[in-house]
């Protein structure tokens, strides 16, 4: 193999792993992201109150131990970790991608599924 050929297997090398670290990000999903599996799949839904709120850092799991540009930069993903109290009186707490921030005594709606979210609940009265 000449210089070039070998350059250029080793740049579509590089260019296959960079996409498989990053297709690894799908967890960091902002609550108004879906993936087209879940058009037409029921959801139980669940009113709340947000009691508390801090920022927090997205680490991908899947992404390679070793510390590359790519995961430096997955590692700056930023969302929230939200303390919820339930209408019901449970509490729980979700970490979401910073898509939408909500505040302290926010009424917002859990949606649960294959990615729980949390959304402003904008009038769904006493549910």
């Amino acid at each position: 193999m000449c210089i070039k050929e070998k350059f250029f297997v080793r740049w579509i090398g590089l260019i296959a792993t960079m996409l498989l670290i990053m297709s690894g990000c799908s967890k960091d999903l902002a609550p108004g992201d879906y993936s087209s599996a879940e058009v037409g799949k029921v959801k139980k839904v669940i009113p709340g109150t947000i009691v508390s709120a801090r920022p927090v850092r997205l680490h991908n799991q899947n992404a390679a131990s070793s510390k590359t540009l790519v995961d430096s930069e997955m590692a700056r993903t930023s969302g929230y970790e939200y303390v919820i109290r339930l209408n019901s009186g449970g509490i729980i707490s979700v970490v979401q991608a910073d898509d939408t921030k909500l505040s302290l005594k926010q009424h917002v709606l859990i949606i649960y599924g294959k990615n729980t979210r949390v959304v402003p609940d904008n009038g769904s009265g006493s549910l």
